[in-house]
């Protein structure tokens, strides 16, 4: 079968429902799967990954969130990627997801991604193993060096099943992918196969894997001069051409811009970090390795570490934040407002600034303002 025809009879299936299992203020922020990366919503790169490796058609299956799915997603559907939303009113887990979006299409191979996850898998690559490997499923894994030295082989949150592998799904129940689906095909002495990738595909979990994946796409886009539409690269900072920076504000190391952002005079930015659409950094502030999303408002001499700030955050003047989750507490209905997880060992304001300092004389990798 060529290339093409074996493209046609395949579909795309993200799975997009997360159940928080903790109680943290990173747990009350929107699903996992609509966090901003890089000013992009995670799932997006999940469908981009898809279509770029010539898919035309992919499902995603969520739970509750599906509406807001929908109507979140539309503008970042890539072009040419026809998406349908299932719902999963009943807990189906995983293989349950899978099978009812299959049972919707026409195709006989499905590629299954992780919206919480940013694929760094060869697409291409993978189809022709599964298919030459004839196997019911194939599982994407990386290596990781576990205890005593052994290597582990852990899954990557990517599959590829064909329809076959799927009829062993109950129509109605709970059924995992990992727990149960693949122990019965192998008592079923059905053929599943590992693809060993390069890496691991970065992937969020809780507010420590989510800023760790905001810096590695923010230094990605940076390290391979990736501009996307309305921005522009200047040194090691993209900036959207609505934005609006001072002079004098200084830039250490990647460093993302949004539209309608307005940096002030006497702002230094520290990357990898981003700042999203409509936020305000006043004058004095000093943001370093955090994300700061829409319309937040960082008053004058606010220091702020390794943070993510929700949504219309306001810091005061002066605040000192390091590894914190911050949301407004509207958006918590008037409960704790910050994740108390702060890293041992954060460098305190002084020490931060110190650090920042030797960065900026010891590496060129920081710049003004571009209207410096």
């Amino acid at each position: 079968m060529s290339p093409r025809n074996r493209l046609d009879q395949t579909t795309g299936i993200v799975l997009a429902g997360t159940h928080p299992w903790t109680n943290t203020a990173f747990d009350k922020l929107p699903p996992r799967v609509l966090l901003p990366v890089a000013h992009r919503p995670l799932i997006s790169y999940a469908l981009s990954w898809l279509r770029d490796g010539g898919l035309g058609r992919t499902s995603v299956c969520a739970n509750r969130e599906t509406q807001m799915l929908e109507s979140r997603l539309h503008r970042h559907v890539p072009p040419g990627l026809r998406v349908s939303y299932h719902e999963d009113s009943m807990p189906r887990g995983a293989a349950g997801a899978i099978r009812d979006a299959a049972d919707r299409s026409a195709g006989n191979v499905f590629v299954v991604a992780d919206g919480t996850a940013i694929p760094n898998v060869d697409f291409f690559d993978l189809l022709e193993a599964h298919h030459a490997s004839g196997a019911a499923v194939t599982v994407v894994s990386h290596a990781e060096q576990g205890r005593h030295g052994k290597t582990l082989q852990v899954p990557s949150g990517i599959y590829v099943f064909n329809r076959s592998a799927l009829a062993k799904v109950p129509e109605r129940g709970f059924y995992d992918i990992k727990e149960t689906l693949i122990p019965q095909l192998h008592r079923s002495r059905e053929r599943v196969v590992a693809y060993v990738a390069d890496g691991p595909s970065p992937r969020v979990l809780d507010a420590a894997s989510y800023r760790a994946v905001n810096e590695w796409m923010t230094e990605r886009l940076i390290a391979t001069r990736t501009v996307p539409e309305g921005y522009v690269l200047s040194g090691t900072t993209l900036i959207h051409r609505e934005a609006i920076v001072a002079r004098d504000a200084t830039f250490v190391g990647p460093v993302i811009v949004g539209p309608g952002a307005r940096i002030e005079s006497g702002a230094v930015v520290v990357g990898p970090s981003s700042i999203g659409r409509d936020a305000s950094i006043a004058s004095g502030v000093l943001l370093s390795r955090s994300a700061v999303w829409r319309r937040c408002v960082l008053h004058e001499k606010v220091v702020a570490d390794r943070c993510i700030l929700a949504d219309d955050t306001i810091v005061s003047a002066g605040m000192h934040t390091f590894g914190e989750v911050v949301v407004p507490p509207a958006r918590l209905r008037n409960e704790a407002v910050r994740d108390t997880s702060r890293e041992m060992g954060e460098a305190g304001p002084f020490e931060l600034l110190r650090r920042m300092s030797r960065a900026v004389l010891g590496n060129e990798a920081w710049s003004r303002s571009p209207a410096a």
